[in-house]
């Protein structure tokens, strides 16, 4: 694990050198006033979409931030699907202020995000973001509960076969950040999470061994390179960072660690509507992590078009590319493709690739808060997702 944490460093330390040249790079190019942000078609407002905008703005959805009205909040009723859970409904509470008297590029953020689906699973999930003091330090906060129904393919998804199960999930970390040069923050956290399988199907050749209840918490240390203009919806700048999570499973009664290493960038061109945004990401996880903790592909958020659940084990790596468009009024659209991999050992990784691509729109509730609907294509077809906030 050394050994493999002294490599991630190394390919940070790398990675950092050789985007930071291509920041400076984008940054001679881009302008604050250029076409990126307009819309594709000019077209006026018409009765229709003012009414629209009436009726959202009497839910706090005025597409705008205002300082002076201390929290500015938003209640939507939404509509929500995922392969895995199906057709469902829930409330999205998302609310948007300022912790500081100086003007912050963004302001902070706390979005509830509510459902309820028509297989029976249901959950909440909290994200916060803070953003203190000319936004020298940062605080993020994410917590997750739910009961789901949920798919086990074994590891690396090698198993033809699926096993169902109900997966009864509670989840919390917190992080704080310190400012220690420009651009760059460096954190400390906690976290912790509990599951509990239940319910699961005997009646597949999959074994289940791994299908066991698990409580575990821990710390983390975090280095961070971020020039993004928001946090949650970019339009252009860089995000490139090491976690460590070293945990220990109640359970076990033993210890675990985590490594990721990420790096995204966000680009507008002068002359062209839109913004192109890539992401690279990697999960390294030891060889006693519990199976709940493992890396994930797939999902609506790592590679769309892959049933979340299907590709699992140790260590994942993978990449997208999006393009982003305005359209008109609150309506945007996106195309992506994406690759990915995951595997028990390093070496293993590629050896056999995920590829997915496919498109979306996108509707502004909020200010950079968006509504999505993404259709993904994988290599077993294609999967629908209905969700909150830009996937990277």
């Amino acid at each position: 694990m050394a050994l493999l944490l002294l490599a991630a460093i190394s390919l940070l330390n790398y990675k950092r050198i050789l985007f930071m040249t291509a920041l400076t790079s984008f940054s001679a190019v881009a302008t604050e006033p250029n076409l990126a942000n307009q819309p594709l078609f000019d077209w006026p407002e018409n009765i229709m979409t003012q009414s629209l905008d009436n009726i959202l703005s009497s839910l706090g959805a005025s597409q705008t931030y205002e300082k002076e009205q201390g929290l500015n909040s938003s209640i939507i009723p939404t509509a929500y699907y995922t392969p895995e859970k199906g057709l469902g409904i829930g409330a999205l509470y998302v609310g948007l202020y300022n912790l500081s008297d100086i003007k912050l590029s963004q302001p902070s953020s706390i979005s509830l995000n509510s459902y309820y689906s028509e297989n029976n699973s249901y959950g909440v999930s909290l994200k916060n973001k803070n953003f203190f003091e000319s936004d020298k330090n940062r605080l993020f906060i994410h917590a997750n509960i739910a009961n789901d129904a949920s798919y086990f393919y074994g590891l690396s998804g090698q198993s033809q076969d699926v096993t169902n199960y109900n997966s009864e999930e509670f989840s919390a970390d917190a992080i704080w950040l310190r400012k220690v040069a420009s651009n760059i923050y460096l954190g400390f956290g906690v976290k912790g999470a509990y599951i509990s399988p239940s319910d699961i199907d005997t009646n597949t050749t999959n074994n289940t061994d791994k299908l066991v209840k698990d409580n575990s918490m821990g710390g983390s240390i975090k280095i961070d390179y971020d020039s993004r203009d928001n946090v949650d919806n970019a339009f252009k700048g860089i995000n490139l960072g090491f976690q460590f999570n070293q945990m220990y499973s109640n359970s076990r009664s033993e210890t675990y660690e985590q490594y990721q290493v990420y790096y995204s960038q966000y680009h507008q061109f002068q002359s062209i509507t839109g913004t192109l945004a890539w992401q690279v990401k990697g999960e390294f996880n030891s060889d006693d992590t519990p199976f709940v903790q493992l890396a994930n592909l797939g999902g609506d958020e790592k590679l769309r078009g892959y049933i979340e659940g299907q590709y699992v084990d140790n260590n994942m790596v993978f990449s997208q590319v999006e393009y982003r468009i305005p359209l008109y009024w609150r309506v945007g659209m996106v195309f992506w493709t994406g690759a990915g991999s995951v595997a028990n050992d390093i070496s293993g990784l590629f050896d056999d690739t995920l590829v997915s691509c496919g498109t979306g729109f996108r509707f502004n509730i909020k200010d950079r808060v968006n509504l999505r609907a993404d259709i993904g294509f994988g290599d077993d077809g294609a999967e629908f997702y209905l969700n909150i906030n830009e996937v990277f």
